[in-house]
């Protein structure tokens, strides 16, 4: 079977979240993204990617983070100045990485949140 590593994509993420009403507030209202609510869990449905949090305990350790890519360096600062008004953890501020323009930031449960733009 000749299998092309292109033919492989990620399409989800399932984690654990301490309050999915929290969750929800941060990446609907806060991020803008689309929520909602089934089978007990909270759903960010994107025609990309689907995000699923489900109620637990959050388990974080090592470099784990996921990251949401923008159109340039102006789009990173703009969601860290907004993020920063809405009082969003703000873990590493932007900054230039090699080629990349980087922040992380932290959702409710404390998942590290990388907003980033290639150059």
């Amino acid at each position: 079977m000749n299998v092309s590593l292109a033919e492989l994509r990620l399409t989800h993420l399932n984690l654990d979240a301490r309050d999915l009403d929290a969750s929800s507030r941060f990446y609907g209202d806060i991020l803008g993204l689309p929520v909602s609510r089934r089978d007990g869990t909270l759903r960010i449905e994107h025609p990309q990617y689907l995000l699923v949090l489900n109620a637990g305990e959050p388990t974080i350790g090592g470099t784990f983070h996921f990251g949401f890519r923008v159109e340039g360096a102006a789009e990173v600062d703009a969601w860290i100045g907004r993020l920063r008004s809405e009082h969003v953890p703000i873990l590493v501020e932007p900054k230039y990485v090699g080629s990349v323009y980087v922040a992380r930031v932290a959702d409710p449960d404390g998942y590290e949140i990388e907003i980033y733009a290639d150059l």
